[in-house]
């Protein structure tokens, strides 16, 4: 019977901020999620807070919003947002609810940055792939889906 950490291991394979990672790779990056749930309603963080983690959704719903523009994105299950102010360690530009009971996986930067320090691969390929993706929200604004990328994950 697989265990929760079986599953843990199988979504984070699946995210692509994590693609090309090794087994022993994955082994690590398992041993800093953090296992956090959320019920309907729930806040997760508030437009200006600082950041300090980054998460991944793995099942429910959560919703992005700002204070002038209201919803600007729902997430699915497997995604990972707050990874911008995260890296960048900027504030918040957005506040994340759940739109219903929600269970992420959390990622602490001081946890992820001894890691990294550790384990240097590790971090070059989270970094590229997450360039893969701000480069990818970048081209559909150019080709003039603003939405998408307003509601890209900036929080």
């Amino acid at each position: 019977m697989p265990t929760e950490n079986d599953n843990i291991s199988a979504i984070l394979q699946k995210l692509p901020v994590f693609a090309g990672l090794t087994e022993d790779e994955y082994g690590h990056i398992q041993k800093i999620c953090q296992p956090a749930r959320f019920d309907d309603g729930e806040t997760l963080f508030v437009e200006g807070d600082s950041s300090p983690c980054m998460y991944v959704l793995l099942s429910g719903d959560v919703q992005l919003r700002t204070h002038n523009q209201g919803p600007i994105h729902s997430l699915n299950p497997g995604e990972l947002f707050g990874e911008i102010g995260f890296i960048s360690q900027q504030n918040r530009t957005a506040t994340a609810i759940a739109r219903a009971p929600a269970i992420l996986l959390q990622i602490n930067y001081d946890v992820f940055q001894n890691l990294v320090l550790r384990e240097p691969r590790i971090s070059f390929t989270i970094m590229r792939n997450i360039i893969m993706n701000l480069s990818n929200h970048i081209t559909r604004m150019n080709k003039g889906d603003v939405l998408d990328f307003i509601s890209m994950d900036n929080a």
